[in-house]
């Protein structure tokens, strides 16, 4: 073999190890997340998938138990790790029956916060969930201070901080997730304002300079959250409202969702916009391109 051959093949195999370990180094800080706020009426259902892994934060109403799991499927879940419920109301939890039966070894992690009072239409629901949830061997519950590690992520729960609260929707867990790209999701279950003011201090150190990627409205942006301080901290890129159309509780407010148009770059909401669906690999969020079933 001649002299120039064998630099000729010595500078092909040093290039093809060059590829090699530039691709082996990419595909380790490539990520297929996907965030998804379902379609679930009057409730609340947020889905985060990674190659085939699923988190879901809340069911929904249960009349919507069989779509969650059909959604579910159509965006690649083949093991749901985690169920989350932010609280016990119906809208956000009465799905669990389903999604547990359909994902059984699952782990279950609910909010630790009781309320110091329930409303007379949310005692059923609320008692016949935690007498469930009791019984189940695979659930826990969260608090403020708490972490989760989901492949790589963190979720950090910063309420509630007490085990009691004044009520049903103020015991709701409010997640803040950070993907390993160091993308940010905020997720606030039902909390009002007051709650909000308070978490100003403790969230502040953790916020990007830039604003978080993505903020779920607290309590579907009725009239007594979205606090305007607390939003012009967040300053989202995207914020999702996740409620139904024509509801009986007259979700969203318009004073609400004129402070979430005011700080966000980009505001969706269900009942206008369907199922709300971003790949979401720590650059800034596309927008799914979806094949129809």
């Amino acid at each position: 073999m001649s002299s120039d051959c064998r630099q000729q093949r010595t500078r092909l195999f040093c290039l093809w190890v060059l590829m090699a370990l530039f691709c082996s180094i990419g595909m380790a800080q490539a990520t297929d997340l996907r965030l998804v706020t379902l379609d679930v009426g009057m409730g609340q259902s947020i889905l985060l998938v990674e190659n085939g892994h699923g988190l879901l934060l809340d069911t929904g109403l249960a009349e919507y138990g069989e779509h969650v799991l059909a959604r579910m499927k159509f965006h690649g879940v083949r093991s749901l790790d985690y169920l989350l419920l932010s609280h016990l109301h119906r809208d956000h939890a009465a799905g669990y029956s389903q999604v547990r039966a359909a994902w059984p070894d699952s782990f279950v992690l609910t909010t630790c916060s009781a309320p110091e009072e329930l409303l007379p239409n949310e005692k059923q629901m609320f008692f016949m969930l935690q007498a469930v949830l009791e019984r189940d061997p695979l659930q826990t519950c969260l608090a403020a201070g708490d972490t989760l590690q989901w492949r790589g992520h963190q979720l950090q729960v910063l309420w509630p901080v007490h085990s009691q609260q004044p009520n049903l929707n103020q015991t709701s867990l409010v997640l803040l997730f950070t993907s390993k790209q160091g993308g940010q999701l905020l997720i606030m279950g039902d909390v009002d304002r007051t709650v909000e003011r308070k978490l100003i201090p403790p969230l502040w150190p953790f916020l990007q300079k830039s604003g978080i990627d993505f903020y779920v409205a607290a309590h579907h942006a009725a009239a007594d959250s979205t606090d305007p301080d607390f939003l012009s901290l967040l300053r989202p890129s995207v914020s999702l409202v996740s409620v139904g159309r024509d509801n009986p509780n007259g979700y969203p407010s318009a004073e609400s969702m004129a402070v979430l148009i005011r700080h966000s770059e980009k505001v969706l909401r269900t009942d206008r916009d369907g199922e709300i669906c971003f790949n979401w690999d720590g650059k800034k969020p596309v927008p799914c391109i979806l094949v129809s079933e």
